[in-house]
Parts: C-alpha cells; structure tokens; sequence
C-alpha cells in the first residue's frame, strides 16, 4: 500500500529531456455530430486554462465521422504548431494515429499532454482517453479495462443487470432508483452510517430480480440490510414476497430493516408482518431503526 492505497501495478518511464511542450487531441463532438482536432504550442498545462487566458493559442479543426482526419488536415494544424522537415513528418503521422486509436475504440476524448519535442524528436509523455460506456458491448478492449476495476460482487453484479458499486461500509443497501438510493446514502451519512454498497434494483423489478439482489448483498455479510423501495410501477407485495423467500432459503442473514411505499405498500407489509418481519413506511423511522441494528 501507498499512502493507505493498494498499488495493483507500477508504470516506470524513462526521463525525457523536454525542448518543447505541446498539447493534442482529438474529440467527439457528439451534439454537432463532428470530431475536432485541437492542438496548443501551450502543452503540459490544463487546456480549459490556456482557452480562458489565452484562446489564440488554440488550435482547433472539425472534420465528419465520413471525412475521416485527412493528410491536408493533419498537416494544415502540424504546420500551424510550427513544425516543418521531419518533425513535420512525424507531427502528421501522429495526429493520424490519434485518429485510428479514437476510431478503433469509439473514443470520446484521446489526448496527448504534453507532446514533447526532444533531441530525438517528438515523444508522447502523458496521455489519456475517455472511452463512451454505450459502446464498451462491441468493444472487448474496454470491457477488459472495465472489469479490471470491478470487485468480484461488482461482477456478479453487472451479470445480473444491476446499478452496483462497493463501498467499504457495513450496512448493505437495496434501493429502487438512483436518485432515491443516493439520497438514501445522503440520510445514512448523515447520521454516521456507513453503506457497503450502492444497489439500484430497478423500476418495474420482479420477486426474482430483488431476491437475486438480496443474494448479492447476502454474500457482502454486512451487520444489516436496509431495504428502501418507493412502489410506483415496482409492487410492494413482490418485493415483500421476494424478501420472504430469501429469508427462507438463506442461513444466518444479517438483520433485515425495511420500508415499503406505495404501490401495494399495505399489502406488502401485511406480508411482511405475517412473516413475523417489521417494515416501515416513513424513512427517517427506517434509518433510525438501522442505527439501533448497527449501533451506530
């Protein structure tokens, strides 16, 4: 560990030596549905800066998914940076590989900077790209680079179709709609609770939808489970029903805090009730209720 981080891998680089700095990239422009390629003399800095002090030292081109990036266009901005002979040579080349990597992977955004010249020539020091999550289904490149940060529950998750992240708290979280299981952890914190997860079940989930979600939690064995669900097109009784069964079929589970509202809320919690499960209707009783459990 590094400062309190795990270090899963080490990138050494060799020392370059820097005569000149330069910014590039190229970026999707998804509303006007064009890419441009912008470039700066002014590299090594953040770009969004050097376009408020110093807008002229941009250099910025749009070109068409169709058009593709053109030799006439590469060097047009190549020239403007000021490069001419070889480097020139090798400034064109670059741009059109920036180019082929953003085609290649569906990027929004790969960026070089800085772009350093040295005594050998133009060396690419630092980098990035930003990639779009919509099209990772037909790119096995960034589905590889997504899985390498998933948690192995974060895994199981994203097979069963959930919204999951894991968070290194104690209190296990079933929720449906982001927007409510956000503010759900907003409540929880707080009152200096510590969610294990964020868990978006979804709209409309069925009894083996939110039972398979209690699995996952199940195998985090947090100290509790708070199970919100605000009943709109997702049933009360369902979710009650899909609760019951779990209980049923799993061993030694963690203590089970839950509010029912809305559709089918009464009989869901008549569900519950005759189970021999409380439920609550109120969140703030709910969340109250999981610090007593926790003794937070």
């Amino acid at each position: 560990e590094v400062a309190g981080y795990h270090v899963e891998a080490i990138l050494i680089e060799e020392l370059a030596q820097i005569d000149h700095e330069y910014y590039c990239s190229i970026a999707l422009d998804a509303s006007g549905r064009q890419f441009f390629i912008i470039a700066s003399k002014e590299g090594g800095i953040d770009i969004e800066e050097v376009s408020k002090t110093n807008p002229e030292a941009i250099i910025k081109e749009s070109f068409t998914l169709s058009e593709g990036l053109s030799e006439d266009l590469a060097m047009k901005v190549s020239k403007q940076l000021g490069f001419t002979g070889e480097l020139l040579d090798s400034a064109i080349s670059l741009f059109k590989k920036l180019w082929e990597i953003t085609k290649s992977v569906e990027a929004q955004l790969v960026e070089l900077n800085p772009l350093v010249l040295t005594p050998s020539g133009l060396v690419a020091v630092d980098g990035k790209m930003i990639l779009d999550d919509d099209t990772a289904f037909r790119q096995p490149i960034v589905q590889e680079l997504q899985n390498k940060k998933l948690t192995q529950l974060e895994k199981l998750a994203k097979e069963a179709g959930f919204s999951f992240v894991e968070l290194s708290g104690e209190i296990g979280i079933l929720a449906n709609g982001a927007g409510l299981t956000m503010a759900l952890l907003d409540v929880l914190s707080e009152l200096g609770l510590n969610p294990a997860n964020f868990l978006d079940v979804g709209g409309g989930a069925s009894k083996e939808r939110v039972y398979k979600a209690l699995e996952l939690l199940f195998k985090m064995t947090p100290k509790a489970v708070l199970v919100n669900i605000f009943g709109g097109i997702t049933r009360c009784d369902v979710v009650a029903e899909a609760i019951i069964q779990a209980l049923e079929d799993f061993k030694d589970t963690p203590p089970m805090i839950i509010r029912l509202t809305g559709t089918n809320d009464k009989e869901g919690i008549s569900l519950l009730n005759n189970a021999g499960i409380t439920a609550f209707q109120n969140v703030l009783d709910t969340v109250q209720k999981v610090k007593e459990v926790v003794g937070g």
